[in-house]
């Protein structure tokens, strides 16, 4: 490790007079320093990494035979909040690249701004749908002036950031992406043009610029007036010949890439976990066609990581991504490597590149079983915060909140059939304190309904499962929007509601919260409550519920969080960050990968937020909340959850 920090930190002083990298359109070819070159990448997400690990994964891939390093760049990752910025830990993009380079590897850089990824907003910070009531919202990927205003202020801090890192600068940085499969989305070339200007007037118009897009989605997402290097997505088994031809339908010349070479799938909630890519020979022999046809390519993934606390993404509106960014790739989210998947890589390299005498990468160790003892900790509608009344329940970008949970309450007396047009993404229901259903955004329109007598008060707890960041819908705000609309009972709008937020990074449960260990106990008796979770569960009394544990470690390692036992959907905290979502319920996943440098030794301080059901009675092994040292993301799958 010490090597590799010093050569990172003598990266800009290097000399730059002999580095060149450039497109020859006219032999359709790259060059590097004289040479023609051929890359083959690998896909992995700084941000999706913990900062510790960075290195391992990059020089795990190296050993794979595989050439260069390609990332994205989260913008929502660097800019939390409108003008705040962070560079630090797994978002420091410098020190990534500078690793990259540290390895002798090149990278290509996707920048965006939009990135897709399965990443909450496709990448986009969610504060760009901020706006006042009555006023018209963004419009994301086109030429709105607040979206290219925003998009502009972004690209002036971070494109002088990686500007002295560009290849000709004696940095790593080969290519760079200007936006990302535009042609799924829209086809404004004039808007495509503009992007292409904001960053050739920071980083110059001699950096070789590059787009992808599917096969049939081209003709939009490419330049057709500027010097930008097309590429092309498709995954292992495509007849190679057919995919060049139809890139050389949109642009005659130029070196063939195909920027994302699928190795295995995404996953999402209630659909089984992805075993796409496991025909290792397929994998070789889809390579080898590729190397062979004069292709430079991306693995995508090598390593896909994890979606850490709230930013795992939402497509269509309706597909929610898992914590889990496995995408069963050649480098599991935990670091693992299969060694399929990796032999047919380096095989197929190997036969193209020459020799590769790097050792095989070593997996890192893995705490094994321990339980992890939870006790009730209090209510969630004990903590929370008021933030304003209105006449109409209020979006999350009306009221400046862009994750977790929001609260509407209404207060009065009514008795009938309460109806909820639109939920987005999931509400959790309480009838005068008492837990009473849960409406889902998947539920049909008006489909949700629940007959009740309401006393005191109706409070409506709505999560944010994670904005759209796919298709045409992420520019829909009434797709878009988080909360809720169109209350009613009996065909009665409800009027008059208090807004309340939460924090579910770091409730505060640190003080004794006033309850006795029996109080706190009767809080999360399921035999409390007679009403029941979309998978006939029953619902806590009193409504979601935290619950606090500790962990006591000699050593430290990376582990795995199971949640197979007792617990039904909610969010999980260790020593203060929020680990991530988990879903029991709903399945694949039923495991979250704990990093080791999440953990410290003697007292780890677990917080988990249940939001639907807790049943210890049924636990097989009377074992609730465990850690071990295998990945339980292959499980059963519930649709109805």
């Amino acid at each position: 490790m010490f090597l590799i920090t010093l050569l990172a930190s003598c990266l800009v002083c290097s000399t730059a007079a002999t580095r060149e990298f450039y497109i020859d359109w006219e032999n359709d070819r790259f060059v590097k320093d004289g040479e023609t070159f051929q890359y083959a990448s690998a896909g992995m997400h700084y941000f999706r990494i913990p900062f510790q690990y960075w290195e391992h994964r990059i020089l795990a891939a190296k050993s794979a035979g595989l050439n260069a390093i390609q990332t994205y760049v989260a913008w929502n990752s660097h800019e939390p909040s409108p003008g705040v910025y962070n560079w630090a830990g797994s978002s420091d993009l410098i020190g990534f690249i500078e690793l990259v380079n540290a390895a002798e590897m090149p990278l290509i850089l996707r920048v965006g701004p939009y990135i897709c990824a399965e990443w909450n907003f496709g990448g986009f910070p969610p504060w760009l749908l901020a706006h006042e009531e009555g006023e018209d919202v963004v419009s994301v990927r086109s030429s709105d002036e607040v979206y290219m205003s925003a998009v502009t202020r972004w690209l002036a801090v971070l494109l002088p950031k990686i500007k002295p890192y560009l290849y000709k600068n004696g940095g790593p940085i080969i290519m760079v992406q200007v936006e990302n499969e535009y042609g799924s989305f829209g086809c404004d070339h004039e808007y495509m043009n503009t992007m292409y200007d904001a960053f050739s007037t920071i980083l110059g118009k001699d950096v070789p610029y590059f787009t992808t897009d599917g096969p049939g989605l081209i003709e939009c997402g490419s330049f057709p007036t500027q010097s930008v290097l097309t590429t092309i997505d498709f995954g292992v088994g495509y007849n190679v010949t057919n995919m060049l031809a139809k890139l050389r339908t949109y642009q005659a010349h130029g070196p063939a890439v195909n920027s994302e070479m699928y190795t295995g799938w995404l996953d999402h909630w209630t659909n089984k976990h992805s075993h796409s890519g496991n025909n290792v020979k397929a994998l070789e022999k889809s390579i080898d066609d590729l190397l062979s046809n004069g292709f430079s390519f991306n693995t995508y993934m090598w390593h896909g990581g994890t979606n850490f606390g709230v930013t795992s993404g939402n497509q269509f509106g309706r597909q929610f991504n898992p914590t889990s960014y496995d995408y069963n790739a050649p480098q599991s989210e935990s670091g693992d490597v299969n060694l399929g998947k990796f032999w047919a890589i380096r095989n197929a390299t190997t036969k193209h590149f020459g020799p590769n005498k790097l050792p095989v990468p070593r997996n890192l160790p893995k705490l094994g079983y321990q339980v992890v003892k939870t006790n009730p900790a209090g209510k969630l509608v004990d903590q929370l915060t008021f933030l304003k009344d209105s006449d109409h329940p209020q979006p999350f970008e009306i009221l400046g909140v862009f994750e977790g949970i929001v609260g509407y309450e209404w207060e009065g007396e009514i008795q009938g059939n309460l109806s909820i047009e639109t939920v987005h993404d999931r509400a959790f229901i309480l009838v005068d304190g008492e837990y009473s259903g849960v409406a889902r955004r998947t539920d049909k329109k008006h489909h949700f309904t629940l007959e009740v007598n309401v006393k005191q008060s109706l409070l409506i707890l709505v999560e944010n499962m994670g904005y759209i960041g796919y298709s045409h819908a992420m520019a829909d705000y009434n797709a878009q929007f988080k909360g809720i609309a169109g209350v009613t009972v009996d065909g009665v709008e409800l009027v008059g509601w208090k807004h309340w937020s939460t924090n579910i990074m770091n409730p505060n449960i640190t003080n004794d919260m006033g309850n006795s260990v029996e109080e706190e106990t009767s809080l999360s008796d399921p035999a409390k409550n007679s009403h029941t979770s979309p998978t006939g569960k029953p619902l806590l009394p009193g409504g979601p519920h935290i619950y606090r544990a500790t962990l006591i470690l000699e050593k430290v390692a990376d582990t795995f969080l199971n949640f197979t036992e007792c617990w039904s959907k909610g969010f999980v905290s260790v020593n203060g960050e929020l680990l991530g979502r988990y879903w029991p319920d709903a399945g694949p996943q039923f495991s979250l990968f704990l990093p080791g440098t999440w953990l410290k030794e003697g007292v780890n301080k677990i917080t988990v937020i249940e939001l639907q059901s807790y049943t210890p009675e049924a636990a097989a092994t009377g074992d609730c909340l465990y850690i071990t040292d295998t990945p339980y993301i292959d499980g059963p799958v519930n649709a109805n959850a």
